[in-house]
């Protein structure tokens, strides 16, 4: 796995990580808001100002499930600037297991057979889809004035810019300018 690769893997697992704690934590705090209120009302977004204080007062992990939510939002956009959106975004229904199965421990929700099949199936697509999932830095991209360019990462940690010219097969290099730089 290259560097590039293990880079978009582990900002995946942050944002989806994020994104998951966020919804735990958002249902925890909606049950003390239940639990000290009742049920929410449709009729209650017509105030939102007394909803907002509500649920601050008495579920506060709720506001927090927000917060934290966001911020997997900030790393989910810098994943989106480094993996195509074609396979990162089946890589989320791995957040839709872990809540699901967190709900099922913690929270005691019921949940049925069949949704365990279908659960099985999702981490079946979602292993099959990370086969999508390398790093940009290996496919060739085209600059805006039209040239293909191909960045290859050396086992110095120097990346390489290689300009494709169209009597490239794809698999070799012909033209010789190329410009080296070192993060």
């Amino acid at each position: 796995m290259s560097k590039g690769t293990l880079i978009n893997v582990l900002l995946l697992v942050v944002s989806i990580g994020l994104a998951v704690a966020g919804q735990l934590v958002m249902k925890s705090g909606m049950r003390s808001v239940v639990a000290k209120g009742g049920d929410l009302e449709l009729k209650d977004i017509t105030n939102p100002v007394s909803l907002v204080v509500r649920i601050a007062k008495d579920g506060p992990l709720a506001i927090l499930g927000i917060v934290l939510y966001a911020i997997s939002a900030v790393f989910w956009l810098i994943v989106l600037s480094r993996v195509d959106l074609s396979v990162a975004y089946p890589m989320v229904a791995v957040g839709y297991v872990v809540v699901v199965f967190y709900s099922w421990l913690v929270f005691k929700e019921n949940v049925r057979w069949f949704s365990w099949i279908g659960l099985a199936l999702i981490v079946i697509g979602v292993i099959i889809t990370a086969q999508g999932l390398k790093s940009k830095e290996s496919q060739p991209r085209q600059t805006p004035q039209g040239s293909l360019v191909k960045t290859i990462e050396a086992d110095s940690g120097v990346k390489e810019y290689r300009i494709l010219t169209e009597e490239d097969s794809g698999s070799g290099f012909n033209h010789e300018s190329r410009e080296r730089d070192s993060d």
